[in-house]
């Protein structure tokens, strides 16, 4: 993986870590990056594949509290927008994000409660193969 890609999705991470809608950020990376807008939402899509490397990962479960703590920061500063919002496309605008920001939220933590259903079936699988002498 080349550099650049390295630096566009660490810093697509970073965009919407902080609370940058979705397209925003695809929009911004692809005028600074020199790439199709279509090159960015396919980082996002695949974002699972690659994000443990990017982010140099050691301890999943401080990761995942490191994500709720930054979750509850976005959602409250976007909460905050809302309740300063002074016409009714930033009102509109602010609960969109704070809609992006619970279904971001919510495939993350549907994804890892899968992951591990998943390897816990495997893990019985096998413990079962090995038991019968499979």
């Amino acid at each position: 993986m080349s550099l650049k890609v390295v630096e566009r999705r660490q810093k697509l991470l970073s965009l919407r870590s902080r609370g940058l809608s979705l397209p925003e950020a695809v929009k911004e990376l692809s005028t600074q990056y020199g790439v199709t807008t279509r090159n960015i939402y396919y980082d996002w899509s695949r974002r699972k594949t690659w994000m443990e490397g990017i982010l140099d990962l050691k301890d999943k479960d401080v990761l995942l509290l490191d994500v709720i703590a930054n979750h509850k920061e976005i959602y409250r500063l976007a909460s905050l927008e809302y309740l300063k919002a002074k016409s009714e496309n930033a009102r509109i605008g602010a609960l969109r994000l704070l809609r992006d920001i619970d279904l971001d939220f919510a495939e993350m933590i549907i994804s890892k409660d899968t992951r591990e259903r998943v390897e816990n079936i495997e893990g019985k699988m096998i413990k079962g193969s090995v038991l019968v002498g499979h």
